[in-house]
């Protein structure tokens, strides 16, 4: 039996990237150009390829699409496609091209190498992904760049309502955001929800491993420190809006609660945790979807679709006129 061993919980996960650097090989043994020849040992083809047909197989959230990816790619090696792989960042490319032709699904991805060495460094100094400012006409900006854990989370984002609870209408940032935690994401829509009531926000379905049963994971509202009820709220969107950060727009949009502005989202709405497979190489299976309560679907493969659309080049003066406009009503 394979050995398998999981190295992060399953979240809404950030955006991963291969490590795409090359072994160090003196140039008096072998030439680069030699190194690029040289084919991967095809036990280690075989052994990534064949354990993730097995992670497919056993935890990928729609079971039968999981076992026609994971025969797919089996017979694909079967008939040698991958007889020519020589780089292994390249191999884990044509594998995650190819998986997410299988499934529709842009949260699948092979890794080889250090699978956090591109992960975007958030753009404040404490690390929470919070930025916070004023805008004219008294509008309260926050950009976010991720939802982090609750833990941390938490304490930012009371700190940043805080700030600007006193703003005629507030505008939030998603553009950049890679996603994150879902647990985070509904703290944050706390905030322009009734204190007074308890609201049913979004819910996930995880496979039960190696099973064709299901368990649900739901996510309500909390109490938060400040509210923003009645008040105007835009989400800025856009291409690299991911995961965590559209659930952010899809719930708000789908609550009535905010304005979505910009161009449509990635539309990855499946969460996985991360595998390890050997000789480096790391496979993203997800194992859970999204299933939001009001509208009984999700963002995945289509995106999130702005309510007023605007290019990246305006989307935030798009924001800004009408949030000043409204926020006079």
């Amino acid at each position: 039996m394979r050995r398998r061993r999981s190295v992060v919980a399953a979240v809404f996960c950030t955006t991963v990237l291969a490590n795409m650097a090359a072994p160090s090989i003196s140039k008096a043994d072998i030439s680069t150009e030699s190194l690029k020849r040289a084919p991967l040992a095809q036990d280690t083809v075989r052994k990534v390829v064949n354990g993730i047909a097995a992670e497919l197989r056993e935890g990928y959230v729609f079971p039968d699409l999981g076992k026609q990816a994971a025969d797919a790619i089996q017979r694909d090696l079967d008939a040698h496609a991958y007889a020519k792989a020589s780089d292994p960042g390249e191999f884990a490319t044509q594998l995650t091209e190819r998986l997410r032709s299988l499934t529709s699904d842009n949260h699948v991805r092979v890794i080889h190498g250090d699978p956090f060495a591109n992960r975007p460094k958030p753009l404040d100094m404490r690390g929470t992904g919070f930025q916070v400012k004023r805008l004219a006409g008294n509008v309260g900006y926050i950009h976010l760049a991720s939802f982090i854990p609750p833990g941390d989370f938490k304490p930012a984002a009371d700190k940043a309502m805080q700030d600007l609870s006193d703003t005629a209408a507030l505008i939030v940032d998603m553009r950049d955001n890679g996603g994150g935690h879902p647990a985070s994401v509904a703290y944050l829509v706390s905030f322009f929800l009734d204190p007074s009531q308890r609201v049913h926000i979004n819910d996930l379905i995880w496979r039960n491993r190696g099973t064709t049963s299901f368990r649900t994971e739901s996510f309500w509202s909390s109490p938060t420190r400040v509210s923003y009820l009645g008040k105007p709220v835009y989400v800025l969107v856009g291409p690299k809006t991911y995961s965590a950060g559209e659930e952010f727009a899809y719930d708000l949009q789908a609550l009535k609660r905010a304005t979505i502005v910009g161009e449509k989202t990635r539309g990855g709405a499946n969460p996985g945790g991360l595998n390890e497979l050997g000789s480096d190489f790391f496979v993203v299976v997800p194992t859970g979807r999204a299933a939001n309560p009001i509208t009984g679907g999700n963002w995945g493969g289509v995106g999130v679709s702005p309510n007023v659309a605007a290019t990246s080049e305006v989307t935030q003066e798009a924001a800004l006129a009408l949030a000043t406009r409204d926020s006079k009503l």
